[in-house]
């Protein structure tokens, strides 16, 4: 249950670096906030840097099921957002 906890509180963190990253388009100094997570400290690399030199990927996983549509489609619109 613990661990549970820290990969949810690793991906939130992970997600409000990204958010930091998508509002800060067109300005010129950035506050990441990578150190809220060990894996966002793994990955603080890659966050780092002019923004010409930050690149970020995106996998996102989808379902064809109709029933998952919704879910599917909320993934789609928060990976275009990279």
């Amino acid at each position: 249950r613990a661990e549970g906890a820290e990969i949810n509180k690793s991906l939130l963190s992970l997600k409000e670096c990204i958010r930091a990253i998508d509002n800060s388009k067109g300005s010129k100094e950035v506050h990441l906030p990578f150190r809220a997570s060990k894996l966002t400290m793994v990955l603080r690399d890659s966050f780092m840097g002019t923004k010409k030199n930050i690149c970020i990927g995106m996998i996102a996983c989808v379902s064809p099921g109709y029933s998952h549509a919704d879910h599917s489609l909320n993934t789609i619109r928060y990976a275009e957002r990279l």
